[in-house]
């Protein structure tokens, strides 16, 4: 999906934290159910869909400096309790609703263990609906035997119903840890995963994504593919036909490729769905604010302002497998909701830097309201 569906004078009937009608102003506010409704007035406004952000990190191991050596090395997340690791993740999921984002896939990459990886996890599950709601994503971390991972680690998480995605690294070169493995064991472990129940997903170790990486998503039926390059134009049809979206970490410094601009216009000609991620972290660039991304992927990879918003809102819903509920304003979704304060669409993308957030509405419910200026002695 690569447009918009624009209702202009437009009006949304929320019910019990779900939207019961959606069009025009004036036929929604004719409708009987709709008397004695609350009214937020959002004229001049830009009333969209909160932002899903696809791939980020709510809980990772902080740095600290050795008084011997000066080396900064991480704290294990083992030795740190749960009421700090909480505190970290509760001021992100703040951060993150405050900038209109309140769907967040999280996955456990720092996480060293199974232990570790529990605790992170378990966190996650606590924090639900805090105001985000987060997709877990189990995505195994450390030098870990393909039998360990498939008898022992991928039954025990899917048997606490901890995380429904698994996020498996094949290939070789620069992984998030030592978290690659070769195709056949990606494999071997998918096809475990996929018969233990987890919906799949894939995050390349190196752009771009080749040959073995296509065919193994399309083995796999997996839901998306973390990598800043789009796949082989061979595969892009392929890959779309299977639900498989491409999804991109805006804020990555390889994203400068002269040649990407080119290769996501063709992806996007051959059908490919793009979204949009923070890819945020506690290390190397980061961002909560998902307006500043629509900036970046129009800047970076020529998207148009209406395919930027698509691919932070509905593409990126459907990369975490969770469109049915959010990721677009229709009768039946939750109504997680941000107004912006611009009186057209395409001025998101034109103002890196800021954020237009006014209102966000979780379910319905008013978690963010932006303060008005408070000047004195005027």
């Amino acid at each position: 999906m690569q447009e918009l569906h624009i209702v202009p004078d437009g009006a949304l009937l929320i019910r019990n934290g779900v939207i019961e009608e959606s069009g025009a102003t004036q036929r929604i506010e004719n409708l009987q159910k709709a008397r004695g409704a609350r009214e937020i007035d959002a004229v001049g406004k830009v009333v969209m869909p909160a932002f899903v952000d696809p791939d980020a990190v709510l809980i990772a191991s902080p740095t600290q400096v050795s008084r011997t050596s000066g080396e900064i090395k991480e704290i294990p997340l083992r030795v740190l309790s749960r009421r700090r690791l909480e505190a970290g993740a509760i001021s992100a999921a703040a951060a993150w609703a405050r900038c209109g984002a309140l769907t967040v896939g999280a996955h456990s990459g720092y996480a060293n263990d199974l232990r570790e990886t529990t605790k992170v996890l378990r966190i996650q599950q606590g924090l639900q609906s805090k105001p985000l709601r987060i997709r877990s994503i189990f995505s195994p971390r450390g030098p870990t035997e393909v039998k360990v991972l498939i008898e022992q680690w991928l039954p025990a998480i899917r048997r606490m119903n901890l995380a429904p995605v698994l996020e498996l690294t094949p290939g070789s070169g620069d992984c998030l840890g030592d978290a690659c493995l070769g195709i056949d064991d990606a494999r071997l472990v998918a096809t475990a995963a996929a018969r233990m129940g987890y919906s799949l997903r894939i995050r390349t170790a190196a752009a771009p994504v080749d040959a073995g990486v296509c065919d193994l998503a399309l083995e796999g039926g997996v839901l998306g593919i973390v990598s800043n390059m789009p796949p082989p134009v061979l595969y892009t049809g392929r890959l779309a036909a299977i639900g498989c979206v491409h999804i991109i970490s805006a804020m990555s410094t390889t994203a400068d490729d002269p040649d990407i601009r080119k290769q996501a216009r063709a992806a996007l000609a051959e059908g490919a769905a793009i979204a949009l991620a923070s890819g945020y972290r506690t290390t190397g660039p980061g961002s909560f604010n998902s307006q500043y991304l629509l900036h970046l992927a129009t800047e970076r990879y020529g998207l148009s302002d209406a395919e930027a918003i698509v691919a932070a809102t509905w593409n990126a819903a459907c990369s975490l497998r969770m469109s049915h509920v959010t990721g677009s304003l229709e009768p039946g979704k939750t109504g997680d909701v941000s107004l912006m304060d611009v009186p057209d669409y395409r001025d998101l993308a034109r103002r890196p830097g800021h954020s237009d957030v006014q209102v966000v509405l979780r379910a319905g419910q008013i978690v963010y309201k932006r303060g008005g200026l408070l000047v004195e002695g005027i």
